[in-house]
């Protein structure tokens, strides 16, 4: 079966066959299911009880990532392999192959040029030849790459998120390089920069942070470029955001502390609001601005807690240096 054509009827029709002929002649059934991630999940949930019984043996195929497209119960079930690309040099051997088949004669290096482009995808390297035979003329090597331009291949449901994992830990690791290849990677393969740019706010609050302040408005610039620009021009500041960010000292300590907030209000008892931060108490509120470095010594929480811890960068080092300078006044 072929999910692209078929149906949870006809599906249920071969069932039934594989019931009848286990049961008549106790063989079981063998189940090629192609492009089985082109049935949604709740159609896939009619192999399971196939399956289970043993009254099919499935054998499905797909070009996706099968732990993105098929149902938990299902994998669980079968066993997952994944066919390699094949090597530059196993494609030129098939292609050979076939001009010897097929009597005609390319030259090598067009040959070799063909198996670099196409990434390991015989299909595709099969198609271009095809293309190259249907010509009347003998093709130069640069007219063949004029004709048959390489092929790049990003795919936006799996490929993005190792992707864009790469992007955000090369900036976290500082490597501007790596981190500009892997936006460029995205782009070129058609990824919305918006999805791009809505990722680099995210960074540049979690970590950078407090060591570079201003890394967080020239991120959140590059979020409201994508808004307005389209590629190509949205490429430059989504570039100059990756750049920035990834040559910008680093601190995680705004992340880590909510976090820890986060998980002491799920856990904890809430504390009350102290009578003098209410407006039922305003008139015990110490007004911090009329006090020297508008600071005065209050109580904020009734039961002191610590969440935020400061990590060794300039910014933040210099800010801890003056809260304990106006706290000594």
């Amino acid at each position: 079966l072929n999910a692209t054509k078929s149906s949870v009827a006809e599906l249920k029709k071969v069932s039934q066959e594989a019931q009848s002929r286990h049961t008549l002649e106790g063989v079981q059934t063998l189940l090629f299911f192609d492009e089985i991630h082109r049935f949604n999940k709740l159609q896939q949930d009619a192999l399971l009880h196939d399956i289970e019984t043993g009254n099919l043996i499935l054998i499905g195929a797909t070009t996706e990532n099968p732990y993105y497209h098929l149902n938990n119960a299902i994998l669980s079930r079968c066993l997952a392999f994944e066919f390699q690309p094949l090597s530059e040099k196993s494609i030129e051997q098939r292609l050979t192959t076939i001009l010897e088949q097929e009597k005609r004669i390319i030259a090598t290096d067009i040959i070799h040029y063909v198996a670099s482009i196409v990434e390991g995808d015989l299909r595709s390297a099969i198609n271009r030849l095809e293309l190259l035979l249907l010509q009347d003329q003998n093709l130069t090597l640069e007219e063949v790459k004029s004709l048959l331009p390489s092929q790049k291949s990003y795919h936006k449901t799996e490929d993005k998120y190792d992707t864009i994992s790469a992007l955000i830990k090369s900036m976290r690791g500082s490597d501007p390089d790596a981190a500009i290849y892997r936006l460029a990677k995205m782009l070129a393969g058609g990824e919305d920069p918006l999805y791009i740019a809505r990722r680099i706010v995210i960074f540049a609050a979690e970590d950078v942070g407090l060591a570079n302040p201003q890394a967080l408005p020239l991120a959140t610039a590059s979020l409201a470029a994508a808004k307005e620009l389209g590629m190509p021009g949205i490429r430059i500041p989504l570039a100059e955001a990756v750049i920035y960010l990834a040559l910008s000292p680093k601190s995680n300590s705004a992340y880590k502390a909510i976090n820890t907030a986060l998980e002491h209000i799920a856990h904890a008892p809430l504390q009350p609001v102290p009578k003098h931060l209410t407006k039922l108490g305003k008139a015990l509120y110490r007004y911090p601005h009329d006090f020297p470095q508008h600071r005065v010594d209050q109580n904020y929480l009734e039961i002191p807690l610590q969440f935020y811890t400061p990590c060794e960068n300039k910014f933040e080092t210099a800010a801890q240096e003056r809260l304990k300078k106006i706290k000594k006044v």
